[in-house]
């Protein structure tokens, strides 16, 4: 692959497939509390690939948060029209899914990248959100559901050590929702 789309492109797609998004978005919720860019950003693998810490440079956060908005602005729409028994959600309630990370990262996207996508993202994540029915704009859903037994297991096996993840992995109302900084 790499000879293909060059190292760098390679990496980001390995991290893409490893990575505890949950992870990522708390890095993306912590710019936004306080809007200064870091030179270094640590994620985690998935629990049930190890939990092993994946480390980026600025350059590649900012393309990798960048790759995770593009990816959901494209398939949400989709995703939405049917439910999702591996997501739990219901039809319409995909839009819930990372919703307050998606829009910090868009902030983020705006005032980093701003020349180049400015006037794209605000524009996408107005046209893109605004499909979203009424009924499911009050929803989120912070943390990706486990996405296999083993994963399950590897969460149960965490929250046993003491590490908090939240039980709940349907969306819910806003007020109900999980403080994503302490994820």
């Amino acid at each position: 692959i790499a000879d293909l789309v060059g190292e760098r492109a390679e990496r980001l797609c390995w991290i893409f497939c490893m990575v505890d998004r949950s992870t990522v978005d708390a890095t993306v919720i912590a710019w936004g509390q306080n809007r200064k860019l870091e030179e270094i950003y640590s994620f985690r693998a998935r629990p049930e690939l190890g939990r092993f810490k994946i480390t980026v440079s600025k350059d590649e956060w900012l393309d990798f948060i960048e790759l995770n908005l593009a990816d959901w602005l494209e398939q949400v729409e989709g995703a939405a029209s049917k439910p999702s028994e591996l997501f739990n959600w219901n039809k319409g309630e995909a839009y819930a899914y990372r919703r307050d990370a998606y829009c910090v990262m868009s902030e983020l996207l705006v005032a980093t990248r701003s020349e180049r996508l400015g006037a794209v993202i605000p524009a996408m994540m107005r046209d893109v959100y605004g499909t979203e029915t009424e009924g499911t704009r009050h929803l989120v859903q912070p943390r990706t559901p486990p996405m296999s037994a083993s994963a399950e297991r590897a969460l149960e096996a965490l929250r046993s050590a003491g590490e908090f993840f939240p039980v709940e992995r349907r969306p819910v109302p806003r007020a109900a929702s999980v403080d994503l900084a302490l994820v």
